[in-house]
């Protein structure tokens, strides 16, 4: 008894964290409408409820991983890969972000010199991470809508609290994640000094940013970089839904 309510609980803090996840994730991806600032602040504070989604869903990281193991692995390989990718990616857009950044780290004194490869990493890495994400959006839809269904966003919000638990119950599982998270960075950062990087600062030429903290002007600058979100995201949950809706329908048929 006392375990199914805490995975009630638990889920409720899922709900929550994810909202949280997804909307300073909208926020990150639109840098023209927020301002350079904004974008990098709230790259950082994401990076929390990021590590809490990855703890919350351990379990389920955990149990795939032993089934890879003992090649028991079927209805979710693509699941599990996908998500191993989509971290990646977020790794890349989080150190390419670090190394170009133009208003968070100078606030402690850290400065970074402008970097034409770096540059490229992230604005790529950031709009092909859109189009994963929306993937990863549709695979999980049907318990999104479920969840958000029997969610009483008044009265369950004190599930919040819960957060302060299950950080300090899987705190070896947290230190792992960030262990490897920090191990990958380094690979990841360690690319920024090949030969393949700097073909790419040959030639570039990188603004610094002079007038990265004026927010932009004109309606359309709002509205364009949302648009952009949306279709990046769009196209591919619709793909990805429609070829899992068509899975089924075969399946039932079988």
């Amino acid at each position: 008894m006392v375990k199914v309510q805490g995975k009630k609980k638990t889920s409720k803090v899922r709900v929550y964290v994810d909202i949280l996840l997804f909307t300073l994730m909208v926020m990150v991806l639109i840098p023209q409408t927020t301002g350079i600032p904004i974008h990098e602040w709230a790259s950082f504070i994401l990076i929390m409820p990021f590590l809490l989604h990855l703890i919350i869903n351990w379990n389920w990281i955990a149990t795939n991983s032993k089934k890879l193991m003992g090649r028991q692995f079927k209805k979710t390989v693509f699941d599990y890969f996908f998500n191993w990718l989509l971290y990646l990616f977020m790794l890349v857009v989080t150190v390419s972000g670090i190394v170009i950044s133009e208003a968070a780290l100078p606030v402690f004194g850290i400065h970074f010199t402008p970097d034409g490869f770096w540059s490229v990493i992230h604005n790529v890495s950031a709009t092909l991470f859109m189009a994963m994400l929306g993937v990863h959006i549709a695979l999980h839809w049907r318990w999104i809508v479920g969840a958000l269904g029997k969610l009483k966003f008044k009265s369950d919000f004190h599930h919040v609290s819960e957060v302060g638990t299950i950080v300090k119950k899987d705190a070896r599982q947290l230190l792992v994640i960030v262990g490897i998270s920090i191990m990958l960075s380094l690979v990841i950062w360690g690319f920024g000094y090949s030969a393949w990087a700097d073909s790419f600062r040959i030639g570039s030429d990188v603004q610094n940013g002079e007038n990265a903290d004026k927010m932009p002007m004109g309606w359309m600058v709002y509205v364009l970089p949302l648009l952009k979100v949306s279709v990046l995201m769009g196209i591919p949950a619709l793909i990805t839904g429609v070829i899992l809706k068509l899975k089924r329908r075969r399946a039932s048929i079988a």
